[in-house]
């Protein structure tokens, strides 16, 4: 989508002689008038004269000498060797702060804006602008980022069995080389502010003598506002849930101390249980006349972790609208004083004045609210140097896309309040804007699935880190993989199989393999599973051992009955047995041309999901599933697509599955196994995951895959 229209800092102040505002005359005033008073000698007076020019034109770091003096003192004061403590205590919904407030957390499940057209990114845009203009009430809208750390799954898959299994062992090593590359995902929040003076539902009197009273008719807000915020967000491309429990205590830390040794002008070291390292702080100034809807990602995904923090605070309309107006007129005079003294300069004010009246008309037109908007962004690290560096990179990105930041000198106590998750916005450095320009830092583009349980799918493309998912923990357990010969659908299955059979093995997981094409004989045996041919009328055993079946010669005719009467046989197996169970069916275009058969899969599917059964189906293009009513049944009980690359992509696929134009493409795009070291995909599992992956094996994993066949398809 276009560049979406920002206005300049309105903040214009009364400048006399066209050049001095009244903060300038007195900093040129005070020495010269303090020297006059106590008469010194002319070399006293050419010293004062020297520190009221040095006062008005010396800015370090940005600031007048005033500024930062009383930043020093404000400092030293509140600063040194305290313990900031937050007297505040997290309930299991919300946290209650010392000064009344209560805090309402709601965790954002994003979506993949690179994959987005504008005509989607505009809808997105939509959204978040909609939330912004509902809302009238202080939210802050914080991405934080944390060190992917895979410890905790990797113990978990130690203390599968078998122990010393090669393959594990390799999956393991590969699981510690991505802990190790210090990479870093994202977790986005809204933060919603009530307080007891705010809500105004009980009179006076009951405020003060009844606290039980006013702390529910609090709780009480606050729940509301948080159900209208995640009724707002909640769509198909965006889900919203209220962070409860643990996780919400996690985010409340009862004590927080700054180090005595903190450089105040700029970097900021903190020791509590969660973060050990530095912090270093940017807020935003100004903004170029055009930003592009999502900056907030470019920022996020500099190599290095960072924090973001967005605050809003709505504003009433109408004194929104006087401000604006008095801004106008004030800018107005400025022009004509600056023309009536023969200045021809004028170009920023009058584009000042431009802007001011087009925020004007956006609220009088009711096209947006206004609102005070401020960015926060802040870098951190285990380390001064590495804190540095990410620092750089922050300030390099902001340069690359021209918006104006400055560091908080002397204010890093103010910043890390502000950066607390548990905290309200100490740094206070917002500026007047109309929503539909505070709607262009919409940052719930970033999206890593990060749990502690699954298997690895493959790597991110967007920012490398690896997509770990856990298919017993969706709704519905099952998957379809889809892609043209050759692509490395059934190279990406194998390989899913034989991570899961270490992953899930002391849930007593079953493998059951419905194989077609004879080519899983060589995992099923790396499992220390065994094969058995499909025959006509076969009393097929079901034992806890692996299993692959396998037709007795392929192409044959016959197959598609043996195969219907198999899958009855698997179904009803499983219907019996609460274990896991993962059954994989390759050429499920062969039951989906069955009539019995696609009956028989799709009630399958249906009833998978009440039997630990996660059902993997292998189809050469989507249209297989999407021409006949059973078909889609199945696709919407399936949470899990995987498409790769196809050589077509019918008109009824990209409708079914509205794919976009740029996804359409990428299909026609995605690397293929037999052409590349790797093979691509798009991972798509509902409300939870849409991104594109790089599909990776270790060297074992691949030996297995590979077998007598040599090939990835």
């Amino acid at each position: 989508m276009p560049g979406i229209r920002f206005p300049g800092k309105l903040q214009v102040s009364t400048k006399f002689f066209g050049q001095f505002t009244i903060k300038d005359l007195t900093r040129l005033i005070t020495p010269l008038g303090t020297a006059y008073l106590l008469k010194p000698t002319p070399t006293g007076f050419t010293l004062a004269a020297l520190f009221a020019v040095t006062w008005y034109l010396w800015t370090p770091y940005g600031q007048h000498l005033d500024t930062l003096l009383y930043n020093l003192i404000r400092w030293k004061i509140t600063t040194r060797k305290i313990n900031h403590k937050n007297k505040g205590y997290a309930k299991n919904d919300h946290i209650n702060l010392e000064n009344g407030q209560a805090i309402a957390l709601i965790k954002i499940t994003p979506t993949n804006l690179d994959i987005k057209t504008r005509t989607e990114k505009h809808a997105l845009h939509n959204i978040y602008q909609n939330l912004l203009d509902t809302v009238n009430y202080p939210i802050h809208i914080t991405s934080y980022q944390e060190k992917l750390d895979l410890e905790n799954y990797i113990q978990k898959v130690k203390q599968q069995t078998p122990e010393n299994h090669q393959v594990k062992q390799e999956y393991i090593k590969l699981c510690q080389l991505y802990t190790e590359q210090n990479l870093t995902h994202t977790k986005h929040y809204i933060k919603i502010f009530a307080e007891k003076d705010s809500t105004n539902l009980l009179p006076s009197f009951l405020q003060v003598e009844d606290e039980d009273l006013t702390e529910k008719t609090l709780e009480e807000e606050l729940n509301s506002r948080a159900n209208e915020v995640i009724d707002t967000i909640n769509t198909a491309e965006l889900q919203a849930e209220r962070v409860t429990g643990q996780e919400l205590k996690n985010k409340n830390h009862s004590t927080e101390t700054l180090s005595p040794s903190i450089k105040p002008a700029w970097t900021l070291n903190k020791d509590d249980p969660v973060f050990n390292g530095y912090k270093k702080t940017f807020y935003i100034q100004e903004y170029p006349s055009n930003v592009e809807f999502g900056w907030p990602i470019q920022i996020l995904r500099v190599d290095g972790s960072v924090n973001i923090t967005q605050v809003i605070k709505p504003r009433k309309p109408g004194k929104a609208a006087s401000k604006l107006q008095r801004i106008s007129e004030k800018l107005n005079a400025e022009i004509d004083s600056f023309l009536s003294q023969g200045y021809k300069g004028t170009n920023k004010l009058e584009t000042l004045l431009e802007d001011t009246e087009w925020m004007l008309d956006l609220l009088a037109e009711r096209k947006a609210t206004p609102v005070d908007y401020g960015v926060y962004i802040t870098s951190k690290a285990d380390t001064e140097k590495k804190c540095i560096q990410t620092h750089r990179q922050v300030q390099n990105r902001l340069n690359t896309l021209q918006i104006q930041y400055q560091s908080p000198i002397l204010r890093t106590d103010q910043a890390y309040i502000t950066d607390h998750p548990g905290k309200g916005d100490k740094l206070r450095e917002t500026q007047l804007l109309p929503s539909t320009c505070a709607a262009a830092g919409f940052p719930f583009g970033t999206q890593t699935t990060q749990q502690n349980t699954g298997v690895i799918y493959g790597v991110d493309t967007s920012d490398e880190t690896p997509v770990l998912a856990d298919r017993y923990s969706w709704s519905s357990h099952s998957m379809a993989r889809m892609g043209m010969v050759g692509s490395g659908k059934s190279y990406a299955a194998k390989l899913e199989l034989l991570r899961s059979a270490h992953v899930y093995n002391n849930d007593e997981l079953q493998i059951i393999i419905v194989d077609p094409k004879q080519e899983y004989g060589d995992i099923i045996e790396a499992l220390n599973g065994r094969t058995q041919t499909i025959e006509p009328e076969t009393q097929y055993r079901f034992t806890d051992e692996h299993l692959c079946f396998q037709v007795h010669e392929r192409g044959q005719q016959e197959d598609v009955e043996q195969l219907v009467y198999l899958l009855q046989r698997i179904y009803k197996h499983t219907s019996q047995n609460q274990d896991k169970t993962l059954v994989l069916i390759d050429e499920a275009r062969i039951l989906m041309n069955h009539e019995t058969g696609r009956k028989v899969l799709n009630q399958f599917v249906l009833e998978a999901r009440d039997t630990q059964t996660a059902i993997t189906l292998i189809s050469q293009n989507a249209s297989h599933f999407t021409y006949c009513r059973e078909g889609r049944e199945i696709l919407d009980n399936i949470p899990g697509k995987v498409f790769m690359r196809h050589d077509r992509v019918p008109d009824s696929v990209v409708d079914y599955f509205q794919l976009s134009n740029q996804e359409r493409q990428e299909l026609h795009e995605l690397k293929t196994g037999t052409k590349s070291e790797y093979s691509e995909a798009l991972l798509k599992i509902t409300g939870k995951l849409d991104t594109r992956i790089q599909i990776e094996s270790t060297p074992i994993e691949d030996t297995i895959i590979q077998g007598k066949q040599g090939d990835r398809k």
